[in-house]
């Protein structure tokens, strides 16, 4: 037996960074939407009692550092299962980038697991496992739009107001090590008071009120992506950030008229045009 599943990837619409905690984590708030560009894991059975790993598409580990590799070593742990399963990854998600490709597919690979060994765990547990995993996770399991808070993993789902938007991502080819940015940005969270108020969204969109914290320490060390978010704001664009710690910078368009046209500003770049889940 052998299932196909699609693996969506998610924007940071906006992310505030709180305060540092005891166990060395920070706190974070974050409206976090789910998104139609995705990656495509195809799980079977096998008779080897390993689990195998291979990829297509843009290059990742396939080996046990791979977080479906991890995700499914739990779930087996977890429910006392001694097959093992073979996962194909078909990648187009950008790694590295804060879209959250490979915390994606390791919830999806839970929902798949559940599905080929006919297990339905309780939303609890399925958290809990998720947890274990990386904080990331937690959000895929439901997806669409949430409010996240704690290390991402305290999620509340929020109205789908982001229906009807399009989204324009660009990619540059740098890569940003978050414990970096987290570091970095240490100077600013002594002199913090309070956590941004971007929510709740119950009623009009008012993008003026959302912002990314890492823009603090990103912009001013890189550049082009500085550059990248000055030509997405010489554009038709609502609101243009980075999402997670980067690379990846996006903008909100009201039409996919307005979407395209700002494309074509970004020509010397990998880009993609999305909608929310």
């Amino acid at each position: 037996m052998s299932i196909s599943l699609v693996s969506n990837a998610k924007l940071n619409l906006a992310l505030s960074i709180n305060y540092k905690r005891s166990d060395g984590y920070h706190d974070i708030s974050s409206i976090m939407q789910e998104i139609d560009l995705h990656d495509t894991i195809d799980i079977s059975k096998n008779n080897s009692k390993k689990i195998h790993i291979t990829s297509q598409g843009i290059p990742v580990p396939e080996d046990s550092t791979n977080l479906c590799y991890i995700a499914a070593d739990i779930f087996f742990s977890e429910f006392n299962i001694q097959e093992r399963v073979n996962i194909t990854i078909n990648k187009k998600i950008p790694v590295g980038g804060g879209l959250g490709g490979g915390s994606s597919n390791a919830s999806t690979i839970l929902k798949g697991l559940s599905q080929l060994f006919d297990i339905n765990p309780k939303q609890e547990l399925l958290h809990a496992i998720s947890t274990k995993i990386g904080a990331d996770v937690t959000f895929f399991n439901n997806g669409g739009l949430q409010y996240a808070q704690g290390i991402g993993d305290k999620l509340t789902p929020l109205p789908n107001l982001m229906h009807g938007f399009h989204f324009l991502i660009i990619c540059p080819q740098i890569s940003i090590s978050t414990p970096w940015a987290y570091s970095t940005y240490k100077k600013y969270l002594e002199n913090k008071l309070n956590e941004s108020n971007f929510v709740p969204l119950s009623g009009k969109l008012d993008f003026s009120l959302w912002n990314n914290d890492f823009e603090k320490v990103v912009l001013s060390t890189y550049p082009e992506i500085n550059e990248i978010k000055h030509i997405l704001k010489r554009t038709n664009t609502l609101f243009a950030s980075l999402s997670g710690s980067g690379s990846t910078m996006f903008g909100v368009y009201d039409s996919l008229e307005s979407v395209t046209i700002a494309r074509n500003q970004f020509k010397d770049f990998q880009t993609y045009i999305a909608l929310p889940i």
